[in-house]
């Protein structure tokens, strides 16, 4: 796909079990962009993954998912784990009225692109996250990063040890390619930098998340900080987050 068809492309999105008013309040913010498309609103993971492939043949894909970190009923970062598993391409925004940074390392660990404070988050915040997550970025508060990705990097589930032979995996090309995104490249960037195109960017992109076994690709440089690919990996990595996400 290329990056005009990308703009023109309407945006499915579909909501967890959001109570009455916190949702009332979403599908009010998503009208305004006439770009986004509200797919529908289901009580869990497991229902999403139907919906999401209902939804897909029906031609009307879901791009982002958005759900709460925990809300009685529904474990969201759960919720975030099933999709990505099922659907690696969709995005996932999670929203949260709880600001334990335990949180968003679940989050990231699960594959969520995005962790937005209900509290803190205007309609203008939501809607340009909606379009970032797709676009491959990432939405986040800033206090938050340095911890979070502390804790990722000096507490990953592998030892250094394992990520470095599962970085042994990837071919030269696709280690510059985690190199550039590390920096927070986009894939436009990185194809300009490398003079290769954005489809053949974007395959390189996918397979080191692959090889990786990451479930974002936020995640995949977190494993490229552990594996020490990337330099500077703490101060890098948070700055680098900090590029794609919202003033805080």
């Amino acid at each position: 796909m290329t990056v005009s068809q990308r703009d023109t492309e309407t945006l499915g999105v579909l909501m967890i079990d959001f109570s009455p008013v916190v949702r009332e309040g979403l599908q009010a913010i998503l009208t305004k962009d006439e770009k986004i498309e509200m797919i529908g609103d289901v009580l869990d993971g497991h229902e999403a993954i139907q919906h999401i492939k209902r939804a897909n043949d029906k031609g009307r894909p879901v791009h982002v998912v958005l759900t709460e970190t925990r809300n009685g009923k529904v474990d969201g970062v759960q919720a975030t784990r099933l999709i990505k598993e099922e659907f690696p391409g969709v995005a996932v925004l999670v929203l949260t009225e709880n600001p334990n940074d335990s949180y968003v390392i679940d989050a990231i660990h699960a594959g969520a692109a995005g962790y937005i404070f209900l509290k803190d988050m205007s309609s203008e915040v939501l809607l340009q996250s909606i379009h970032r997550v797709v676009e491959g970025g990432t939405q986040m508060k800033t206090e938050l990063l340095h911890t979070a990705v502390e804790n990722l990097i000096h507490n990953g589930r592998k030892t250094l040890a394992e990520r470095t032979a599962e970085a042994a995996h990837l071919t030269e090309r696709e280690v510059d390619v985690l190199r550039l995104m590390g920096n927070g490249d986009s894939n436009k960037i990185i194809a300009a930098t490398l003079g290769i195109t954005l489809d053949t960017t974007k395959k390189h992109v996918r397979n080191v998340i692959d090889k990786l076994q990451a479930r974002s690709r936020t995640h995949a440089a977190i494993i490229a900080a552990q594996a020490g690919i990337v330099g500077n990996a703490i101060n890098g990595l948070a700055a680098v987050l900090e590029t794609h996400s919202e003033p805080g």
